[in-house]
């Protein structure tokens, strides 16, 4: 088998793979947001984006930064390999999110720096804080996707919704 090259349909990043993944590695959407890479379209271009979608991306793009912080803290003070790892690629993902949303608002990405205040040194906290977080997530980004107008608002606001969902069942294993 040769190798493909696939696009996510969320974040636009590519792989490379006989099969598309499971999961993008980078945002976390599921395979089927995997296409073949000429077939991607990117459509982080929304003309006429509603106030509300507005007000929701730029509410998503503060909780992305402050959860990808979040997880940069947890990471840096986690005690063994498996907990570091874990909240490293929730971290990596959160960020990726949050470059995503910024494509659609035509902000710069913010730097994201470890929150020292948001996370404890014990890692069962720490999972239990994530798992708080995660929820709060699901549920806006439920919510923004009722709201939008857009469609490309919607996908993308569905698809959070679903990999903050994993999310949530890795913290719950976790707690």
């Amino acid at each position: 088998m040769g190798l493909k090259l696939f696009r996510c349909r969320i974040c636009g990043d590519p792989y490379l793979g006989s099969e598309p993944p499971s999961f993008c590695p980078f945002c976390g959407a599921p395979e089927r947001y995997m296409q073949p890479a000429e077939e991607y379209v990117d459509r982080n271009t929304v003309p006429n984006l509603s106030a509300k979608s507005r007000e929701n991306l730029e509410k998503a793009l503060d909780l992305e930064v402050k959860n990808a912080a979040f997880y940069m803290c947890a990471s840096n003070c986690a005690p063994d390999a498996f907990s570091q790892a874990m909240f490293k690629a929730l971290s990596r993902t959160e960020a990726e999110h949050a470059s995503l949303i910024c494509k659609i608002l035509k902000v710069p990405k913010p730097e994201i720096k470890p929150d020292d205040k948001a996370c404890l040194k014990d890692p069962k906290a720490n999972f239990a804080a994530a798992h708080e977080r995660e929820q709060r997530a699901v549920a806006f980004y439920s919510q923004s996707a009722k709201e939008a107008t857009e469609d490309r608002v919607i996908e993308v606001f569905s698809a959070l919704t679903e990999v903050e969902t994993y999310h949530i069942a890795l913290s719950e294993a976790q707690r």
